[in-house]
């Protein structure tokens, strides 16, 4: 969206304007009618200001305005030059810093420390005074000066979006570390980078005249306006217009620069926080929830399940204390099925989906368990295994499809991606396919919405996109996080039914996260109830939600609201709150919010119990004995 111009105010209008001017003189010098810089007694020496030489004479009768104009040239070129070699060595230490974190990170940012202890301006003299003065050496030390702050600041925004759904999308679809820092996170870096380049050109247009002034720069007669300021010191009581006018210029030149850039970081909305996360290694530990063995995998008979989890344990260490977001869970699913996962927010729902993909987050993370795709075991694999999986085998749809699309690349060429990474697909191919999977999915004029952005489609069309990118390389399981929250009533009903279409048709299985109930009864075989990161039940929909067994399930099926009930009908709620998962409740963790608990429920945490008979399975100490004699359709109430 093109951004207000009302936003930049006179202030940024006027610097442009100035930098505008600046640049195109020094551009046009030599077509400008002007005299030649270095032509002496082209006017009275030590003239102030006329008609015939605006900015006045020098010592030796040359142009001021000549002089300035050319000494832009040095100025502006050496700004320019600098900040393109500060960036290209510093923005991809940066990229790889932030993306990767772990060892390359710490690595990376140590030397860039080291790097900015020295003192920056006491560096560049002693360099520029060995190496000898002249513009490529002044461009060079100034550019690699520059490095260490574009390290800092790429890798600050790199930080802010490596964990952004369509960061996360794009590795559910496969792609490469170096693919997503190119193509997700470079593009969305740029705007901050572009409106920080401004304010570097300030600061170093004042370090070259630094440079000049000392005499270690442009050589002369070329002029620079450090050079010319320190050729009038010697006239400054008779005719300080020498000295002034290069400094006014200079003056004015750093201060558009930074008020350009100010504004610029401002609308682009980019501001870095400081707050710098846990450096740890690259990959999960497993070896830190020693206290959680992983429990002996099940003895069947026949083939293995489409897809298995063995007591799945994901953690994140804290100041607080290990805090267990998904604590012992394990599922089987089969071809065709769909497994529902419910539960309150923060139960451990998409912290479990993705354990089970391998997408947690780098830093600090420890897992345990085992998962399985048709009897191949996944846990421990290096992610250029999971790039065979990832995408092809298993695909995700997240919770909010404009996160889950990276807004500055086109639909076509989000879609056509995995086509053509996974499948070696050309051009026209992949984008003839990426019309036909946009068709499937019911979005009208297939070709048209290729070409558009995120930005120019509704919830749900871009919901549609996103499932249509899941589906391009026909995974055997899709996992749909909440995919309709952010949708209203009506296309949240065609959504679910598109999924459970395209599961039908190509006979794949789905995990389906959600609250609403209502679509949990209508589209789910069998649930899974969670509540502070631990399976409470789980069994048949119909079963669960019919008779709930757990006293949760059966505080969730009754805050469900009721559109069927009388108006002003008084709302259930679940008193409390989710229990502190860094320092969780002893036994049962759901008894300090549970009307029915008793003394053993604080003392002894229930096991997860199977009946044997119906495939159910139950925490709870004091079960629900009776089962609720209403039908489905009565039982849980269809809404939004």
């Amino acid at each position: 969206m093109r951004p207000d111009r009302g936003r930049f105010g006179w202030g940024f209008r006027l610097a442009a304007l100035w930098l505008v001017l600046v640049a195109g003189a020094a551009l046009a010098a030599d077509l400008l009618p002007l005299p030649h810089y270095d032509a002496t007694l082209a006017g009275e020496p030590n003239a102030g200001p006329s008609p015939s030489h605006p900015f006045g004479t020098d010592a030796l009768g040359r142009d001021m305005l000549s002089r300035v104009v050319h000494g832009a040239r040095v100025s502006l070129g050496v700004g320019l030059g600098a900040v393109a070699l500060g960036l290209l060595i510093g923005g991809p230490l940066g990229l790889l810093a932030g993306y990767r974190r772990g060892l390359a990170d710490r690595v990376i940012m140590t030397a860039n420390d080291i790097l900015l202890a020295f003192p920056a301006l006491v560096f560049a003299l002693a360099v520029v005074a060995f190496a000898g003065a002249g513009v490529r050496n002044v461009l060079i030390v100034l550019g690699l000066l520059g490095a260490p702050a574009w390290v800092r600041l790429i890798r600050g925004a790199t930080l802010t979006f490596a964990q952004r759904e369509f960061v996360t999308a794009a590795r559910a679809l496969g792609a490469r570390g170096g693919t997503v820092m190119r193509r997700e996170i470079a593009p969305n870096v740029a705007p901050p980078a572009a409106s920080y380049a401004f304010v570097i050109m300030a600061v170093v247009v004042v370090a070259e005249g630094s440079l000049a002034f000392l005499g270690l720069s442009v050589r002369p007669p070329t002029p620079t306006w450090g050079g010319m300021i320190n050729e009038g010191r010697s006239t400054l009581d008779t005719s300080a217009h020498v000295v002034l006018v290069p400094s006014v210029v200079m003056f004015l030149t750093v201060l558009a620069f930074n008020l350009v850039g100010d504004r610029l970081q401002e609308v682009t909305g980019h501001r870095r926080s400081g707050l710098e996360p846990v450096r740890a290694g690259r990959r999960p530990a497993r070896s830190a929830l020693r206290d959680a063995p992983v429990q002996d995998d099940p003895v069947r008979d026949g083939p293995p399940p489409l897809l298995e989890a063995v007591d799945v344990r994901t953690a994140f260490p804290t100041p607080r204390g290990l805090v267990r977001a998904v604590d012992g869970v394990s599922f089987t699913l089969e071809r065709g099925r769909t497994l529902a996962i419910v539960g309150e927010s923060g139960s451990g729902k998409s912290m479990l989906i993705r354990s089970v993909l391998g997408l947690l987050p780098d830093a600090g993370v420890e897992r345990s368990g085992r998962v399985r795709l048709a009897g191949r075991d996944l846990d421990g694999a290096d992610p250029e295994e999971m790039r065979t999986v990832l995408g092809t085998r298993m695909a995700t749809v997240f919770q909010d499809p404009m996160t889950a699309l990276n807004p500055v690349r086109s639909i076509g060429a989000q879609v056509t991606e995995p086509l053509r990474v996974h499948l070696g697909m050309g051009r026209g191919e992949a984008r003839a396919r990426a019309e036909e999977l946009l068709a499937s999915v019911g979005i009208p004029e297939p070709r048209r919405v290729l070409r558009g952005h995120p930005h120019q489609l509704s919830g749900g069309m871009r919901q549609r996109i996103t499932i249509a990118m899941a589906l391009s390389c026909d995974p055997e399981v899709l996992f749909a996080d909440e995919p309709t929250t952010a949708l209203d009533v009506t296309v949240q009903k065609q959504i679910m039914a598109l999924l459970h279409r395209q599961r039908d048709e190509r006979d794949m299985a789905m995990v389906l996260v959600s609250h609403d109930l209502a679509v949990v009864a209508d589209r789910a075989d069998d649930v899974i109830v969670m509540y502070a990161g631990r399976v409470v039940e789980r069994g048949p929909a119909a079963a669960v939600l019919g008779a709930p067994r757990m006293r949760y399930t059966e505080a969730l099926l009754r805050a469900a609201p009721d559109l069927a009930a009388p108006a002003h009908t008084r709302l259930e709620v679940i008193d409390g709150r989710p229990p502190d998962l860094a320092a969780p409740p002893s036994g049962c963790r759901f008894h300090p919010r549970c009307p029915f608990a008793r003394d053993r429920c604080a003392a002894e945490e229930p096991p997860l119990a199977s009946d044997g008979t119906t495939g159910r399975a139950y925490a709870c100490w004091y079960p629900a004995d009776e089962p609720r004699t209403a039908q489905m359709e009565g039982s849980v109430p269809h809404g939004g």
